[in-house]
């Protein structure tokens, strides 16, 4: 075995990032993981930019996930500038989310994690070996490519989510076509989790995670104004920067978050941990299952997604519902009167915790801006674990050592393209895990 072994680039996973295990002796010393995609300077682009311009930028930071980028930065924008919205316009916000995480967690299941339990090369290959479950895939994120597309206007960048309301929300008839094709799914996400019920799980144990999520004291749990950890660590999230630190290291065009000085894991197996809120047929799966995900560590991510699919759709026909007894009302924004101000906004992106923080003068115009991502935040966690497993796969030898890791590297389901939007001019330490 050599005494570096490299897996460059990841496959399968969003962005471009690599893999270093160094051996000495052949014996794992350490890990390093370099998300090396270009860096967009989202964060600098911001500033001197309209509030109304703000969320139409930021939404490009990244194709897969521009919605949820476009929500919490309009809230964050809202509560810097003190606008209230709606309840009609929060109920579409809502359901344009919970359409982001259908169409997220169906890509990531069935064309990027389900590959490895099927011992398949990759997507070419899936559809040779699993047909008929590449296809059920393929109907749900369907779904959820259609919520974006009637709720926000187009499938990517969103164009009807505006400060302080909707551009122009989608009629009853959209809205009875996106219930249509809900109810025609919805079977397909019980089976999503049935399939990944039976797929097997790996005996090495990593290191207990301490996990981290968005939480409200009312549904939905996707929005909330507080962060809880699993160790019963509470904090509001404008307080984030007292909390979460990010550094930059060298070799890596992210930035690293850690809380409080250690590491913190977010997304699907997190907002499970954490009691988040669940439909009462998701809850029926999560409670089937629950040995499974509560102290679990993050491969379980995958079948925690499989659980969220379900409430996802789910929460979306109950929304719709909602929608459609109160009936669709023309409703015209708030005429905005620009002020200085700060607001931060918190989401629960389907990778795990978003924050988005602006600062704005009296003319509207940002002076601030700061984003925080979901794969931000795990990347301590993620080169923790890779080297934990790795220490646990010496001797198995170099290919199967590079196919663990990646396997690894995907349950995490990162999005590197967010992670990089920004980098400063100077170079630290890489954190010890």
């Amino acid at each position: 075995m050599s005494e570096q072994i490299e897996i460059s680039p990841l496959t399968r996973v969003e962005g471009h990032g690599k893999v270093t295990v160094h051996l000495d002796n052949g014996q794992v010393e350490k890990v390093t993981l370099s998300l090396f995609e270009s860096p967009r300077l989202f964060e600098a682009l911001l500033v001197g930019k309209s509030f109304h311009e703000v969320p139409e930028i930021i939404c490009r930071i990244c194709s897969l996930c521009s919605t949820v980028h476009r929500v919490c930065s309009l809230m964050a924008v809202e509560k810097a500038l003190g606008i209230e919205v709606s309840k009609q316009t929060r109920l579409y916000r809502e359901l344009i989310l919970y359409g982001g995480h259908i169409q997220s967690h169906a890509l990531h299941l069935f064309c990027l994690a389900l590959p490895d339990y099927l011992d398949a090369q990759g997507f070419a290959d899936l559809a040779a070996k699993a047909p008929e479950e590449l296809k059920m895939g393929l109907r749900i994120k369907a779904a959820g490519n259609l919520i974006q597309e009637r709720v926000g206007g187009r499938l990517i960048h969103p164009v009807t989510l505006i400060p302080g309301g909707m551009g122009k929300p989608l009629d009853r008839d959209g809205l009875l076509e996106l219930k249509e094709t809900l109810e025609a799914v919805l079977p397909d996400a019980t089976n999503t989790f049935e399939l990944f019920s039976t797929l097997p799980s790996a005996p090495t144990s990593l290191p207990t995670a301490r996990f981290m999520a968005v939480m409200s004291d009312e549904a939905p749990m996707l929005i909330g104004e507080r962060l809880e950890t699993s160790d019963g660590t509470a904090f509001q999230a404008e307080e984030y920067r007292e909390r979460l630190r990010e550094d930059v290291c060298e070799g890596n065009n992210a930035k690293i978050s850690l809380l409080d000085g250690e590491p913190v894991t977010v997304g699907a197996l997190a907002r499970l941990n954490m009691g988040t809120w669940l439909s009462q047929e998701a809850s029926q799966s999560f409670l089937e299952s629950k040995e499974k995900i509560i102290g679990a560590d993050i491969r379980a991510n995958s079948f925690s997604q499989a659980i969220e699919l379900i409430h996802a759709v789910e929460r979306s026909l109950q929304l719709i519902d909602s929608l459609l007894s109160a009936g669709i009302k023309k409703e015209k924004p708030p005429a905005i009167a620009p002020r200085k101000g700060k607001g931060t906004a918190s989401i629960e992106a389907p990778r795990g915790t978003l924050i988005h923080s602006y600062s704005f003068d009296g003319r509207g115009l940002c002076t601030e801006a700061d984003i925080i991502t979901p794969t931000a935040i795990n990347q301590a966690a993620m080169e923790r674990d890779l080297l934990h497993y790795a220490r646990a796969l010496e001797g198995a030898g170099e290919e199967i050592m590079k196919l663990e890791l990646e396997k690894l590297v995907r349950a995490y389901d990162p999005c590197i393209s967010c992670a990089v939007h920004v980098i400063s001019t100077h170079s630290q330490k890489r954190i010890s895990p």
